[in-house]
């Protein structure tokens, strides 16, 4: 439902208020597919617009503006560059929104399934696509000349007369289920497969066979929950077993859920699921990477294996021991100058031709043999002792694959890296850096979507700050005592409530801890900075905010 009408409609009003006024900063990409628009709404907030391509399970969204990379940017639509945006709509007609500019410029997101692109028009004309420009450029942007749906299905949904006959070319008893779901989007504008789905499974609860009366009342009924959209993710199961995230802004019965979490407007949404695709994408890379290096390594060490034992195999201590001593027994018999001997092997029996350095003496002969059976013997031991760590790396290596084949979600997987870093990190499959990263802070998951990091030390305050930090991120720190610095990592704008929880945490982590209530900076990191010459842990906050808790901790560290 990423891309349907009623979904990009209301995103388009919530845009609307937020940036009409403003003026774009700058167009680029930097990852593949993907466009952003950066600009400044007239509260002189700045924000990003991101849009895909690429993605079918992505659309659009905006957030808080965020540093451009230094490199691999494309920069695009340099025309839109520091003009106000005068207007933004959605198009009566279609999935296109309209970001209308000075200067008679148009941004237009055209917002299709498989033809997703975005464009710069002016006077009608196509001045640069992101996609197919070359084949697009200077073409004239025509839009759907289709009627247009919201005004049309309003009056279908407000008249029933004609909102049934329309229904009754489906002939409902004599389509499958299967064909009713294609048929009904054609009928009704706006609609798509999965509000199909949802009228068909709604209709069957009012009725177990399917009539035209039961699709015109249920039909009806999601118009004014179209109009009036509750935002809001789904998580469930694949067939697979697999988690998986959808977005909506109706109550949907047609698909079973696990767990679902509301916003209060589209755009959170959408920002909300595009960060659970990304971070299920991340994941399925993640476990897709880990296995082949598992496999790699696997093979590696089998053959290190193979070939120290081969070598053990070939061990030439004794042998060499040996023919030590039967030179020793026959010196009298070897000249200076000779390249080989025949000797009597009392050992094993029969004869016996072994090599000679001529340059050598007798005697420098005997000890060279003793000393390559000395080399040889402490060979083996070392070689015995890698054979054994290898032997032990592969029980190891076999165990991690078999555990993590059993993996199928996100969640499991990050507690099973954590409790499995210090083996990855010996096995070079994490950096240095992410096995810290996992373990530097103390976690505290206070909502499903906010999760506070905690300092241990000064230094350790620092790195938090200065290093792990985003901009945006909030920081909380007690007030007018020493304690550590907390930052919250949240995927949408935290509630009160978690902001207060935030700050008890922070508050039980410093020297306020015995108080009643203690008061507790909360700021956004941006606003946190370190004067030159500063003691480690030091800080000086601008513009903070004040919150007046218990301390106290509401949860315990968190695992994952």
């Amino acid at each position: 439902m990423i891309r349907n009408y009623f979904a990009l409609y209301a995103l388009a009003r919530e845009m609307s208020e937020r940036f009409e006024g403003g003026y774009v900063f700058e167009c680029f990409s930097q990852e593949k597919g993907e466009l952003r628009v950066s600009l400044f709404a007239p509260s002189k907030e700045r924000f990003a617009i991101v849009g895909a391509t690429g993605e079918t399970r992505l659309a659009l969204y905006f957030s808080e503006d965020f540093a451009r990379k230094k490199r691999n940017v494309a920069s695009l639509f340099a025309a839109a560059n520091d003009r106000q945006i005068q207007r933004v709509h959605l198009s009566e007609r279609d999935r296109v929104l309209y970001f209308e500019l000075e200067g008679n410029l148009r941004l237009v997101f055209q917002l299709f399934s498989a033809d997703t692109n975005f464009f710069l028009v002016q006077d009608g004309l196509i001045l640069e696509a992101f996609k197919k420009n070359d084949a697009l450029k200077g073409a004239p942007f025509v839009e759907s000349s289709a009627p247009p749906i919201l005004p049309t299905l309003e009056r279908l949904a407000q008249d029933e007369t004609r909102l049934k006959a329309t229904l009754e070319s489906l002939d409902a008893h004599a389509l499958d289920e299967k064909r009713l779901q294609k048929e009904l989007p054609r009928l009704l504008p706006g609609f798509d497969a999965t509000l199909a789905r949802e009228v068909l499974f709604r209709a069957k609860e009012q009725s177990p066979s399917i009539d035209i009366r039961s699709l015109c009342d249920v039909v009806s009924e999601l118009f004014y929950e179209l109009i009036s959209p509750d935002p809001k993710v789904y998580r469930g199961l694949t067939e697979q077993g697999e988690t998986t995230h959808w977005f909506s802004i109706i109550d949907e019965r047609h698909r079973p859920f696990q767990a679902v979490e509301r916003f209060e407007s589209v755009n959170e949404a959408m920002k909300f699921y595009s960060f659970k695709v990304h971070q299920a994408e991340r994941f399925g890379k993640e476990l897709k990477t880990l296995r082949a290096q598992l496999s790699r390594l696997i093979e590696k060490t089998r053959a290190q294996i193979a070939a120290m034992q081969e070598q053990g195999a070939k061990n030439r201590a004794e042998e060499c021991e040996r023919q030590g001593q039967l030179l020793m027994a026959n010196l009298h018999r070897i000249e200076k100058g000779m390249s080989e001997i025949t000797v009597e092997d009392f050992f094993n029996g029969g004869r016996l031709v072994i090599a000679l350095d001529p340059k050598k003496s007798p005697y420098e002969n005997a000890e060279a043999y003793f000393e390559k059976a000395k080399k040889s013997k402490a060979s083996a031991v070392a070689t015995g002792a890698r054979l054994k760590s290898a032997q032990e790396n592969l029980s190891t290596l076999h165990a991690l694959q078999a555990e993590l084949s059993g993996i199928g979600d996100q969640k499991t997987f990050a507690q099973w890296r954590k409790a499995n870093l210090t083996t990855l990190r010996k096995f070079l499959l994490v950096s240095k850096e992410e096995a810290e990263k996992q373990t530097l802070f103390r976690r505290f998951r206070i909502s499903p979507s906010a999760e506070l990091w905690v300092g241990k030390n000064a230094k350790n305050n620092d790195l938090l700050t200065f290093k792990y930090a985003r901009p945006n991120d909030l920081w909380f720190h007690a007030r007018g005592v020493a304690g550590s610095h907390c930052v919250l990592k949240s995927s949408k704008p935290p509630t009160r409530e978690e902001l207060e929880r935030a700050a008890a945490i922070a508050a039980h982590y410093s020297d306020a801890k015995g108080s009643e209530l203690a008061p507790v900076i909360c700021v956004p990191k941006k606003y946190v900075r370190k004067p030159k010459g500063a003691d480690v842990g030091a800080v000086v906050v601008e513009r903070e905010e004040v919150l007046l808790v218990k301390p106290r901790l509401w949860a315990e560290e968190s695992e994952d």
